[in-house]
């Protein structure tokens, strides 16, 4: 056994041997220090590949070493917007812009982050710059004639669409005019624009679809039911039918048609986050809770910041004194 004297001198002698040796190493370390376009490529082909967390890694590393790197905030964006990370992905993306405020690139990404949650009220200022910047872009007018009817500006969208159903009446434009003519009470002539939709038998089924969702967005759900009805009659497989026809009988209250229609669209797709968070609730209201809470939590790995999804599985583990569970999904809302 060693003295205590001759120990302490070895861990002496060992401990400037290491710090004799730093130099060396850091210098190493510097020779292989990647450069900020060679992490970047790395970042890009792990996105390309779907492996996510590296991707995430690696941009942050670029920016790191260069906190303006316009591509790797917008990358680093579609990374959190893949992996379901909503808020993250719009902090990201309003980072980008705000290097390159006329970007059509971020301006879409960030409008549709706000659409795709059908928060339109912030996704509106988006796309009216987009569409200013381009404003023979039917894409940028068609989502922001959405956003202006969504929004309860019909007028305003309607100003819009009409000379664009003029000179290019394609089935998204002709939906939105019916929705827009709808909501400023002029019913007969939002019906005669659904009705365009249906006069090329070869899109017949999509036609049908869009109408019914106008019919559904303009609370007229008895037409909408008949709508995708005739969807399903033109094309059983058409993709998210069911799960439309599901919400319109929960309008409708005929819960138990909407169950059996939402669990088809589970069949089809067991992905679709909205079918999932459509049933789970249905099922929660109906006091089935421990029914509905695979469904809900399928619906928050979709999008977890669904402040309905929360509020839901929320009060379906209080229902079942799962008291930690429920503060856990319940906190976030008080803090919104």
């Amino acid at each position: 056994m060693l003295s205590p004297m001759l120990a302490k001198t070895m861990v002496l002698v060992l401990l400037f041997a290491s710090l004799m040796v730093l130099p060396a190493t850091a210098e190493v370390a510097a020779s292989k220090r990647e450069t900020p376009e060679q992490l970047f490529n790395r970042a890009s082909e792990a996105l390309k590949t779907g492996d996510y967390a590296a991707a995430e890694t690696e941009f942050r590393d670029v920016l790191k070493a260069d906190p303006r790197n316009l591509g790797a905030l917008g990358n680093l964006g579609v990374v959190y917007s893949r992996t379901h990370r909503y808020e993250k992905a719009i902090a990201s993306y309003q980072q980008a812009l705000r290097l390159s405020p006329r970007d059509p690139g971020l301006l879409l990404d960030i409008g549709l982050m706000y659409f795709k949650r059908e928060d339109y009220p912030r996704a509106l200022p988006y796309f009216r710059r987009l569409h200013a910047i381009d404003p023979k872009d039917a894409r940028a007018a068609n989502l922001l004639a959405t956003c202006l009817v969504y929004s309860g500006q019909p007028q305003a969208a309607l100003d819009m669409l009409k000379p664009l159903a003029k000179n290019n009446p394609e089935p998204g434009t002709l939906y939105l005019l019916g929705v827009a003519y709808t909501r400023v009470g002029q019913v007969d002539a939002g019906k005669a624009a659904f009705a365009q939709l249906l006069a090329d038998q070869s899109t017949r089924a999509q036609a049908s679809f869009l109408l019914g969702q106008g019919y559904y967005d303009s609370d007229l759900f008895d037409e909408a039911a008949e709508s995708f009805k005739e969807v399903l009659r033109v094309d059983p497989n058409h993709p998210g039918t069911h799960r439309e026809l599901g919400k319109v009988y929960i309008s409708l209250r005929r819960q138990e048609d909407a169950q059996k229609e939402l669990r088809l669209a589970l069949e089809e797709n067991p992905n679709d986050g909205s079918a999932s968070y459509f049933l789970g609730a249905l099922l929660v209201q109906a006091g089935e809770y421990a029914g509905g809470i695979p469904y809900l939590e399928r619906a928050y790995q979709t999008e977890p910041d669904s402040w309905a999804t929360c509020m839901y599985l929320g009060k379906a583990k209080l229902k079942l004194e799962d008291d930690d569970a429920a503060i856990g999904y319940l906190r976030p809302l008080c803090a919104a």
